[in-house]
């Protein structure tokens, strides 16, 4: 009697065990609570026909195929959810669960978000893609410990450069230049070259140039190809002057709900997301040029001495945000230093 008793308490024992390790692997799996599906909606200010939101389309079928039924991720391109001035506050308050925005926005907020559009920060578009990687963790502290959100991915948006009416190749030619800026750092790069800036939103910029309201400007060659900026203005100089970057975040309350699986997954496929267009805009930057060239505008790049006497003129605004930055401008100039003593500044046509 004793031996079945043993026995049975073996087999009760042993049931036990299994109940117990079941429940703790399904611990952190993909079954949301409730058994209902989650959205995660992911907002965008780019149109749906830019690459981002392409990229970004393909990115969310990849994941909403890893948990069917469970979890989807939507993406809403052109500002549909939320305006750009609003991204950063919109996935801090869950207006959003992730939106995808350009930290350099955001400067007069927090001054640490200039460093994403610091200009000459990085001398090339290598550079700039090869900085994604270290900055993403600077960003993701900071997002979280300030502004409730997590960062997902990072990836380059290029450089603004200087497309113009008339030829600029050296500082004495920005003398009496009335140019387009769409941000402070495009307004300081202008002044402290000798022009005059005027702030215009991009959207107008094909009918500022058209129409003579300025005679310049300040745009990635992305955005001199896509719109057909050739047919008004016919001088380019791609010099990387504005490095520009874009985040995709997450906010953090809804990203400490998710199991692991999840927030995995959300990282892998935003930053095969990040990689895929950073290779997309490596080739399109390094070729922009040849493409322009073809349309009949003038394409110069600035010899290495003239672009460090424009880098030597912008200096002291760069130095003067990087003080008010603290330790996190120390933090972003040690990893520029690096990645620039990498890549060195040859011109993109010379290559």
């Amino acid at each position: 009697m004793k031996r079945y008793l043993v026995i049975s308490l073996t087999v009760v024992l042993a049931i036990i065990l299994v109940i117990s390790f079941t429940v703790s692997g399904c611990a952190g799996t993909s079954a949301p609570a409730g058994g209902k599906k989650v959205t995660l909606r992911e907002a965008l200010i780019h149109p749906a026909t830019d690459y981002m939101a392409k990229y970004t389309v393909t990115a969310a079928a990849r994941f909403n195929n890893t948990f069917p039924g469970k979890y989807e991720l939507t993406v809403h391109p052109g500002a549909a959810l939320m305006g750009m001035a609003e991204s950063l506050d919109g996935v801090r308050t869950g207006v959003v669960e992730i939106g995808q925005y350009p930290p350099g926005v955001f400067s007069n907020l927090d001054v640490r978000f200039s460093s994403a559009e610091l200009p000459f920060l990085y001398n090339n578009i290598e550079a700039n893609i090869a900085a994604c990687k270290e900055l993403l963790p600077v960003y993701s502290e900071l997002l979280e410990k300030n502004y409730n959100q997590k960062a997902l991915a990072l990836w380059t948006a290029t450089s603004l450069d200087l497309i113009s009416k008339k030829p600029i190749r050296t500082m004495a030619d920005w003398k009496g230049v009335v140019a387009q800026a769409i941000n402070p750092p495009c307004a300081a790069v202008i002044t402290a070259l000798g022009g005059s800036p005027v702030s215009i939103d991009f959207p107008d910029a094909y009918s500022s140039l058209s129409k003579g309201v300025v005679t310049a400007g300040m745009y990635a060659t992305t955005q001199m190809v896509e719109y057909n900026m050739w047919e008004v203005a016919k001088f380019v100089v791609p010099v990387y002057m504005v490095p520009t970057f874009i985040v995709s975040a997450i906010n953090l309350d809804v990203w400490k709900s998710l199991p692991k699986d999840v927030q995995d997954s959300l990282l892998k496929e935003h930053q095969k997301l990040a990689d895929d267009l950073n290779g997309l805009y490596e080739v399109l930057v390094t070729t922009n040029p040849k493409t322009l060239a073809d349309k009949g505008v003038e394409v110069y790049i600035l010899p290495k001495d003239e672009r460090d006497r424009w880098h030597a003129a912008i200096q002291p605004y760069v130095d003067e945000q990087l003080k008010k930055m603290g330790d996190f401008g120390k933090k972003i100039m040690e990893i520029a230093n690096k990645i620039n003593a990498k890549y060195p500044y040859i011109g993109y046509i010379e290559k």
